[in-house]
Order: structure tokens, then sequence, then C-alpha cells
């Protein structure tokens, strides 16, 4: 028998003594632990107000919040709520999908759909962002095939899980058709499908989507030109690297703290330890992240001497000289 026909009809808050709902919504809200929670779902048994949808999507939320969350306890919760709205389902999907087993949410949605949950467009951003986590090449196919069902294919931030999706599985030109179709990209967009040529090791194909991003009137922010460096650096591609400084300076983007930090990184990775020091003297205050990545980069070519010395000059050390020449 179909779950969702064996749970029986919720009752409005409405015809609960309001003193009584209060206390136990209020008490839902100042619990700090899973005990505590169980407690007062306890009391809500007992009060024969477990058929309050209200209360019981406090209680799901409040299990999803709480500092050592407790996902499997929120859907006992959810599973015994009698239809839920989807935006409660997107809630429980979205929490799902950041939590450290983000297969949870596509299981979620599994259980969702053979019970016969409301499910719609803003369902899938969560599980596409799951399937992204753990490459799941599979389930985001076939989650782009409910989606087409659906008619939510052209949703743009379906659209956009989908390149990252796509990205992440290793699957870059599927990741380009899915961009190439969308009719609005705004900067995530544009930023996710650069981060997956960056990721995916196709440098060449940056640089001229960036200048496409700026035909289309879409500014590049410091965060992605940071995030296409770090990728350079950690790639070691210091050819890519010099064109992408070039563009930089050629197109007048502004050099701020964040954006010099990320360009000595870049260039300390790359074991191009002139330009990294060119730019390391001129960068005040001086960090830890930074330091240490000149350290590493000055061990890795050999320059044991001017690694131990900028060592031995940092005001904070949170690794001993060792492991910071590691990195």
């Amino acid at each position: 028998m179909n779950a969702i026909t064996t749970i029986s009809q919720p009752i409005a808050a409405s015809t609960i003594h309001p003193n009584h709902y209060n206390h136990l919504f209020n008490s839902l809200s100042a619990a700090s632990s899973l005990s505590h929670l169980k407690q007062v779902h306890a009391q809500i048994l007992r009060s024969g107000l477990n058929r309050s949808n209200s209360l019981l999507s406090k209680l799901l939320l409040s299990a999803c919040t709480l500092s050592s969350p407790s996902f499997d306890y929120a859907l006992s919760v959810f599973y015994q709520m009698y239809s839920p709205e989807p935006h409660l389902s997107n809630k429980l999907l979205r929490e799902l999908s950041r939590s450290s087993k983000p297969e949870k949410a596509l299981l979620a949605y599994a259980n969702m759909r053979e019970q016969g949950f409301v499910l719609d467009s803003f369902s899938l951003p969560p599980l596409l962002k799951a399937s992204t986590r753990i490459s799941g090449l599979n389930e985001g196919m076939e989650l782009q095939g409910f989606a087409t069902k659906m008619d939510f294919v052209s949703d743009p931030y379906v659209q956009t899980g989908l390149v990252a999706m796509y990205s992440a599985c290793g699957h870059i030109e599927d990741a380009r058709l899915v961009f190439d179709k969308m009719h609005h990209r705004d900067i995530i967009a544009w930023d996710t499908m650069i981060n997956g040529y960056c990721e995916s090791g196709r440098y060449s194909n940056v640089l001229p989507l960036i200048e496409e991003m700026m035909k289309s009137d879409i500014k590049p922010d410091g965060k992605m030109f940071s995030t296409v460096l770090s990728a350079c650096g950690r790639a070691g591609n210091l050819e890519f690297g010099k064109a992408f400084h070039k563009f930089i300076t050629e197109n007048k983007v502004a050099i701020d703290y964040n954006l010099q930090c990320a360009l000595i990184i870049m260039y300390a990775g790359c074991g191009s330890m002139d330009m990294a020091e060119s730019l390391f003297k001129d960068l005040s205050p001086k960090n830890i992240v930074v330091s240490t990545a000149m350290i590493k980069g000055h061990s890795n070519v050999g320059q044991i001497k001017a690694a131990r010395q900028l060592f031995d000059e940092m005001p904070e050390k949170d690794l001993p000289w060792r492991t910071s020449r590691r990195g």
C-alpha cells in the first residue's frame, strides 16, 4: 500500500489549544541537542499533535540545523508527514545535499518519487549539487531526464546544476552543450563553466570563454580570477598563468589584495619564484597562506636558504619548518 494513504490527514494549528501549541513550537526552537528534540517529539505524540504538519516541519528543520545535525532523524520525521509541501521537501533536500553524506539527498529523492510527493523545479538544484559532490554521472543524467519530462530543463538554476554535474564527472563537452543552450547566464553559470574547464585541464578554453562573457556585459569578479589562478597553480601551468596575468593587466582589472595573493600563490606553485617574489615584496600585510606557498615554492626549486629565511621572518607560524616546506 502506498505510504501516503496510511497516514492520517493533518490537523490545522487553529484546532490546537494555542498555549500548548506555542509551548511545543518554542521548545523545538530552543532545542540544542537531538535528545532534547526527541523529548519534545515525545510530548507531541502524547498530546495527539503528531498530525500537525507545522510542528513536524519545525521538528524536521530543527534536526537539520543542530550543531551536530541528525539527518536520519529528520528523514524519519519527514516520512511521518501527510503530503508535505514542496518547499519543505526542498529545504530537506538542500540540507542533505550540503551534508557530509550528500548521497542521502538522492536516496530521499527516490523515496519521495516512490511515495508520490510533489517535486518542483526548486527540487533539482540541490539534487544536482549532491550528484556533483559524489561525481554521480548516472544519478545526474537521471535527474536531467526527470527535468526534461517535467519541463524544468530550461530553468537556469537547473541548467547551471547540470553544467556543474557534468564538469565534476569529467564530461566537459556535455557541460558545454548544456551551457550553450542557456538563454540566461548569470555570473554563477559562467564561473561554473570556467571552473569546469580549469578542473579538466582545458586551459585553452578559459580565456576565450572569459572574453565571450565580457562581451555579454557580464563582468568577471575577483573570485573567478582567483579560482582560475588557483587551478593553474595546482596544475603547475606557468604558460597559461603568465597569459592569464597578461589578460588581467591588458583588461585593466584592478588587482586588489586577494587577487595579488592569488597571483603570488600561482607563480609559486608553478615554480616561477622571481615573479612570485616581485609580487610578494609589495604585498602588505603578509599572510600565513601566501607565506607558506612561497616557502613551499622556494623549497620545490631547491632554494632552501630563501625558504628558511622567509620562514624565520614569519611573525606567526602554525606549522613547524619541515611541514611548511612540504606544504
